[in-house]
């Protein structure tokens, strides 16, 4: 939000003076070299005679642009920015392009005393190039029909989200289970895997290359997620996908099911759905603020059913809470520490270190004048 406010100058410098000074021409001239073997071609197509050269030129023409690339006498410029990132497109000379990014760093400075990152500053050349913006990379490809001359501007996924995601779930450059996991139910397993797929997807589903990035990571969280499954089980993961694959006739995917008595059953499904490219995006999403805070008490986590329950869990005083953070559970993985209870297992593997408190308690906490229970021993008896 500051950087929007702030920067919003460095917007209007951009809008108001870089682009009309290096914009210039309505289009390219067309190029000499396509325009005359084109007519040649025509010529021996509308004289009938020769056809089979006249087929040979058309085949090389898909390859020639037909505008002339260098036109000296046409400048594009525009520009894109998010919070203090920012990218310029320039069809004309580095030179040029060296130039604005001078200026810019020249407006930034003596303007909004920022400094322009040398080394983050880059000129790409987007023919043979990949720039980084927001987690794209973005270049130039040629179409794969008639006119392989013809370029437009690819979003690319990057290989390193792959790489990064392997790191994550390997060990010994293998795919290994997660053992911070298998106190989770399997429902919640699930969830936390498909999570991380869809929010991939949803993210990168902008790319060009979106399909094959997103098999890739599609099978390492599946490798990682009927691992992990596996070893809280007991069994194998062949056992796994005999319990919990759905195969229909147009896509597979692993759903665990919860029944309710009296209520819709919960339902978890890793996968089943397509990892195809959308070129609009995922579209805006309404996020509706009633719904979310007000849905169903078995939607919501548990630190929120606790602020709503608007009770102390220290005085047992009613009214507004405030969430206490236990930092002594933070000491619970080092070094020589006598073996955990299983209570504290389960909070340190799921992060779950907050009491609601109300304020007067909580300022008695931060203060050292609490005198009331142990903390930790409240949180054993709530785990109980």
């Amino acid at each position: 939000m500051l950087f929007n406010i702030y920067l919003n100058e460095l917007d209007r410098f951009i809008e108001d003076t870089l682009i009309p000074a290096y914009t210039k021409g309505d289009r390219r001239q067309t190029n000499r070299r396509w325009k005359q073997r084109y007519d040649r071609a025509r010529r021996l197509r509308r004289d009938g005679r020769n056809l089979d050269e006249a087929d040979r030129i058309e085949r090389e023409l898909r390859h020639v642009p037909t505008v002339e690339p260098f036109d000296p006498d046409y400048r594009r410029l525009c520009h894109v920015r998010y919070a203090d990132d920012f990218l310029l497109g320039f069809a004309g000379p580095k030179c040029e392009a060296e130039a604005i990014r001078d200026r810019l760093a020249q407006f930034l400075g003596v303007n909004l005393k920022l400094q322009l990152s040398v080394e983050k500053t880059l000129i790409t050349n987007a023919a043979d190039e990949k720039a980084k913006f927001l987690g794209y990379e973005i270049t130039t490809t040629r179409s794969s029909g008639a006119r392989s001359a013809n370029g437009y501007i690819a979003l690319l996924m990057p290989p390193e989200v792959v790489r990064k995601l392997t790191q994550r779930y390997s060990r010994e450059g293998k795919v290994r289970h997660r053992k911070e996991l298998l106190t989770e139910t399997d429902y919640t397993i699930l969830n936390r895997y498909q999570s991380v797929l869809r929010g991939l997807y949803n993210y990168y589903c902008l790319a060009t290359n979106v399909s094959k990035r997103m098999t890739t990571a599609k099978w390492i969280l599946e490798t990682s997620l009927t691992k992990t499954l596996a070893s809280k089980l007991k069994c194998k993961v062949s056992a796994v996908y005999r319990r919990y694959q759905v195969v229909l006739p147009d896509r597979r995917f692993l759903q665990v099911i919860i029944e309710r008595t009296g209520k819709k059953p919960l339902v978890a499904e890793f996968g089943g759905f397509p990892l195809v490219r959308k070129p609009d995006g995922m579209g805006m999403v309404d996020f509706r603020y009633e719904p979310a805070w007000h849905s169903s008490a078995s939607n919501r986590s548990e630190a929120v059913l606790r602020m709503l329950a608007g009770k102390c869990q220290l005085c047992g005083a009613e009214g507004p809470v405030q969430m206490h953070h236990i930092r002594k559970l933070a000491d619970l993985n080092q070094p020589g520490r006598a073996a955990k209870a299983a209570w504290q297992v389960i909070m340190s593997a799921r992060k779950r270190k907050m009491l609601a408190v109300c304020e007067d308690c909580h300022q008695s906490i931060h203060q050292g004048k609490y005198d009331g229970p142990s903390l930790l021993d409240l949180l054993e008896s709530r785990m109980r």
